[in-house]
């Protein structure tokens, strides 16, 4: 069963119950302030409720029917089954969720304040349907600016990085760093040319790219390589090996990026002369199915006395950026997490995607030690065609002696 299936399917019973309890707080709002008849609501909130969450429905039949030759038509090949089932999908799920934060919030305070002042409840009766429909007003409206935004909006996010007197030749050096463009049915050569133009008009002098070419299968490789291969930049560009690159097919991808002047490496450290300066990057091969042996690690960072030095790789594991950290590196560069993608919660408060319960390095830039690890959120999409508080990033980083 193919993972796209196996996680939309993980996530529906529980985003079922999500949706029952939103639906219900609705219904008993509705009905309290219109008046209505309660069954007809409710028959309502059931035919939309089935609605947006037919998607998994409709795949997993098509799988049983028609096998793996279906997946492409869900992943974005399809713009039917895009416009019917899966925006709807996505966009309930992050609607649902929000709501379900909001209500359940208002539910534990509610609890606390009657446990106190059993006086408060009537009060608190008469305003609880109308708050309902307050926040489920701002919550559609907000969240569907924000996937909006987000979904077609390519940030370019600038930092500065301090290096040592002894390197001056670097000062000003732009490092422009991308990953994930993830060429698929919905990220097409059209969208990929624009983001490479994007890339070009910063004018990096040196291009790393953290991995993932396409999403899935073997159909937009060729395709996304050639593209890939009209970025410029003084030193070219430099390419980590990404999950999807070895999921679909790593010698195609790797071996289409090379023709296309993509400079790929595995568990090694390239330098770069720049001027009288030596840059040091070190590039890992750190994914789900493939992952470096600790002694090869250990060699690739020996013997370099090197003032300055940059560790690239697609996922930021938390043990490989604790090991980057401890062997002095300066920079820590990784993708892989495309700022959780769909990031639920309130901003400045607190937002929470799963990709933070594998990693606490999900979105920007973090100081640990004297290094400086930037992730960035990426290009294109994995799973979800949409974003919601994690746009796509382009990171800008020049260093400054």
């Amino acid at each position: 069963m193919p993972w796209t299936l196996v996680f939309i399917l993980t996530i529906y019973l529980p985003l079922l119950g999500v949706s029952i309890y939103v639906g219900r707080k609705i219904l008993d709002a509705v009905v309290t302030l219109r008046s209505w008849r309660r069954a007809a609501v409710r028959t309502v909130l059931i035919c939309v409720l089935t609605f947006v969450n037919l998607l998994p429905i409709v795949f997993f039949v098509a799988f049983q029917i028609e096998g793996r030759s279906v997946v492409p038509a869900f992943a974005g090949d399809n713009v039917l089954i895009d416009l019917l089932l899966t925006y709807p999908f996505w966009i309930a799920l992050v609607i649902n969720i929000q709501l379900f934060v909001v209500y359940a919030l208002a539910d534990v305070i509610k609890f606390w304040v009657l446990r106190f002042f059993p006086g408060a409840l009537e009060w608190w009766k008469g305003r609880e349907a109308r708050f309902v429909v307050i926040w489920f007003g701002v919550v559609v409206l907000y969240s569907g600016f924000t996937i909006y935004s987000d979904t077609w909006t390519v940030q370019i996010v600038e930092r500065e990085v301090s290096i040592p007197k002894s390197l001056s030749s670097l000062d000003g050096f732009r490092i422009v760093q991308v990953s994930d463009v993830q060429g698929d049915g919905r990220t097409t050569n059209q969208k990929l040319r624009r983001f490479v133009q994007r890339v070009n008009a910063l004018e990096p002098d040196l291009i790393l790219f953290a991995g993932d070419v396409v999403t899935s299968g073997t159909s937009y490789i060729d395709s996304a390589v050639s593209i890939l291969g009209e970025l410029r930049s003084r030193y070219g560009t430099v390419a980590a090996v990404g999950d999807h690159d070895i999921f679909t097919s790593k010698s195609r991808v790797l071996g289409g990026l090379l023709r296309n002047g993509v400079r790929v490496v595995e568990d090694t450290t390239l330098f770069l002369n720049v001027g009288s300066a030596r840059l040091p990057i070190s590039v890992v091969t750190y994914t789900y199915p493939q992952r470096p042996m600790r002694d090869r690690l250990e060699r690739l960072a020996s013997d370099m006395g090197d003032p300055f030095k940059i560790f690239l790789v697609h996922q930021p594991a938390e043990d490989l950026v604790e090991f980057a950290r401890s062997k002095g590196y300066d920079l820590f560069l990784a993708g892989h997490t495309h700022g959780g993608g769909i990031a639920f919660g309130i901003p400045g408060l607190g937002v929470l995607a799963p990709a933070h319960f594998e990693s606490r390095y999900v979105s920007g830039f973090y100081t640990v030690g004297s290094m400086l690890v930037s992730v960035t959120n990426g290009l294109g999409f994995t799973l979800a065609p949409i974003r919601f508080h994690a746009p796509a990033q382009i990171m800008l980083i020049m260093l400054r002696a």
